[in-house]
């Protein structure tokens, strides 16, 4: 007899061997089974179907409800004794796994600057930007390609995307901003950012990254030096990428001060992406975007620190 789906259970995945809607993605820990609660029959009600509302079959009725309650009662303990796992959260392992998924089956991020021609020497593209056009220094592409670069070599990142890193929060300096951003509108600023040589972005990975790695065989040590390098602040002048210190409970770090942020885009690894990078021997495509998100143009546009929470 079926007592419902099993907890975790995730869409409609199925696998050999098992129930329909029952089996959570390859990708995730298979679910614990829930306990089945022991079905409890009375002699009587075997031997007498048609058991009559007398005065025995009533007792016989509130017995099987305390017991049954009793047992419920008892699963409920279990199972505020040991909680579900958190859904913000995934070991290294399930963030890898997904990560194979993405990179060759997963979605392609949602309107790709159409960079292409800048891995062939063109100088600058028309992009859109708030049903606003802007111009798109290819400059701008080539940075940023370095950034994830050198994040991926310093073990800053490991994935493009957004399990660990898929987001920058861009920022100039205060008196830059001051000077020559203040008093412009929304497509004015960006398409200006987008040519500053004193333009930086923020970068944080490990966004989703589990702080305890109890059930992966990664070491400790390893996802802890992953999480410490979870902010990376960027250049565009040429100069390297910038780890900087950790938060001390391991959450996102804001802008650093003495600069103004404003805007951010968004990457994603997919086989059909238009970018290219190289990490060692190999190949991985991308696209940028800058949609970056609601909440994050929210709070870049407001000044305020932008932080995604990442517990240690």
């Amino acid at each position: 007899m079926s007592h419902g789906c099993d907890a975790g259970t995730v869409g409609s995945a199925m696998a050999p061997n098992s129930r329909e809607g029952n089996e959570a993605p390859f990708f995730l820990p298979r679910a614990r089974p829930r306990q089945r609660i022991t079905e409890i029959t009375h002699a009587s009600e075997v031997r007498d179907p048609q058991l009559k509302r007398t005065g025995n079959g009533c007792k016989q009725f509130g017995t099987a409800l305390v017991l049954g309650l009793a047992v419920m009662i008892a699963n409920a303990t279990d199972a505020l004794a040991d909680p579900p796992r958190s859904q913000w959260f995934f070991n290294a392992e399930e963030i890898d796994a997904a990560y194979q998924y993405q990179e060759n089956y997963g979605v392609r991020i949602r309107n790709p600057l159409p960079a292409e021609a800048c891995m062939y020497g063109r100088a600058d593209f028309m992009a859109t930007y708030r049903q606003a056009k802007v111009q798109v220094q290819c400059q701008f592409i080539i940075e940023v390609t370095r950034h994830l670069r050198e994040m991926l070599a310093l073990g800053a990142a490991r994935y493009l995307f957004p399990l660990d890193a898929d987001h920058a929060h861009l920022g100039v300096p205060t008196e830059v901003w001051a000077k020559k951003y203040s008093k412009l509108d929304a497509s004015q600023v960006i398409n200006g950012l987008l040519h500053e040589p004193a333009l930086v972005a923020l970068y944080h990975t490990a966004e989703h990254l589990d702080p305890v790695e109890a059930k992966s065989k990664e070491s400790e040590a390893s996802v802890r030096a992953w999480k410490e390098k979870r902010n990376v602040l960027g250049f565009f002048d040429g100069r390297p990428v910038q780890i900087l210190p950790p938060h001390p409970e391991g959450f996102g770090v804001g802008m650093p001060e003495g600069y103004v942020t404003y805007g951010g885009f968004s990457f994603l690894a997919n086989h059909r992406a238009g970018l290219m990078l190289f990490n060692g021997d190999k190949v991985i495509p991308f696209d940028v975007s800058l949609d970056n998100g609601e909440e994050v143009e929210a709070n870049a546009f407001f000044g305020r620190s932008v932080i995604r929470a990442v517990r240690r």
